[in-house]
């Protein structure tokens, strides 16, 4: 026993000093940061607005991708002249065609982009996997999977030109199945594989790949209005057979059980760590980011069974459909 207790320690001792270096090693940062061109997509509000913001303060060149007017003309306000921010729809190709062009004629001669932030992305409908369309894994996937391989491929020769950095936003919805966003998980899952096969296809290159896993945070995607907004619309265009087998006290149960999840509020907490994933001299593959990305993190390696029975349990005042509950007990 005495034997067993030594061994113990001296793995949780490794542990620690594994761990003390891991972190030490990612603190030196590359020289010339303020030489950097860097292209973030999403900027509009939350991750990529105050990603842009926190990139323009610390003197880089940033191009920041805004889906409506409104993003630009904020960004332009209170940022200083170094920042571009411009018009971009990453779900259409022609828009990022004229986005790398835009950003081809503001390098200068020789020059490259450092980084791409692919931040921009959607929640799409939540409810139920009965609820939901084959459209609306059309939508999702068009801006969160294929337009984010569409920006990463089209400006992946100013990646190599500079031996430079992307930056790939997935989710911990990429390694969690979730019950209320099946075309948000499978569009995550679809970013998680692609970026772990550009990782390995680009390091030849001397570039690097960094996938960031936030949890939930309180973004204006996860407001108690837009829960209910989205869960509305999927059970609004799902069949009335579905929603006869589910009923209403199930759907406002599902409300209110989303609306109390715990999420973390500080979106600095993303924004600094795309920072070092840009600049630090050795970046880490997958950055798991908030306290409900380190829980979701320690469910990903248990057995199938165990794992689906804490995601059951975890979320308190998530109901059981009538139809359901009649099948148990047949």
């Amino acid at each position: 026993m005495a034997f067993l207790c030594v061994e113990v320690l001296w793995l949780l001792g490794l542990f620690l000093v594994y761990k003390i270096l891991d972190r030490l090693i990612r603190r030196p940062r590359i020289s010339r940061i303020k030489d950097r061109y860097i292209f973030v997509t999403g900027c509009d509000t939350g991750f990529g607005r105050t990603t842009a913001m926190r990139l323009d303060a610390l003197g880089c060149h940033v191009f920041a991708g805004c889906l409506t007017e409104t993003g630009e003309v904020y960004l332009r306000k209170v940022c200083s002249d170094r920042l571009h921010a411009i018009r971009l729809d990453v779900s259409k190709p022609e828009s990022v065609q004229q986005a790398y062009q835009f950003v081809q004629s503001k390098l200068p001669s020789g020059k490259g982009l450092w980084g791409l932030i692919n931040n921009a992305g959607v929640s799409g409908r939540r409810g139920r996997i009965e609820w939901q369309k084959v459209d609306d894994y059309k939508f999702v996937n068009s801006v969160n999977l294929y337009g984010l391989i569409d920006m990463t491929m089209t400006f992946l020769p100013l990646i190599k030109k500079e031996r430079g950095r992307i930056v790939i936003m997935s989710s911990m919805g990429g390694r969690v199945a979730l019950l209320d966003g099946v075309p948000y998980t499978v569009s995550k899952y679809g970013v998680e594989g692609f970026s772990d096969s550009l990782r390995r296809s680009l390091k030849m290159f001397g570039c690097s790949v960094c996938i960031v896993e936030p949890g939930g945070f309180r973004t204006n995607i996860n407001t108690p209005e837009a829960i209910r907004r989205d869960i509305m619309a999927s059970w609004n265009n799902t069949t009335s057979e579905s929603r006869d087998e589910f009923g209403v006290e199930f759907r406002e149960d599902m409300v209110e059980a989303i609306r109390n999840i715990k999420l973390d509020n500080d979106p600095d907490l993303v924004s600094s760590v795309y920072e070092e994933a840009l600049f630090s001299r050795f970046p880490r593959a997958r950055y798991v980011v908030g306290r409900v990305g380190r829980i979701a993190a320690l469910i990903t390696p248990l057995p199938e069974w165990m794992a689906d029975w804490l995601l059951a349990n975890l979320r308190k005042g998530a109901d059981v459909p009538p139809a359901a509950l009649q099948k148990k007990r047949q």
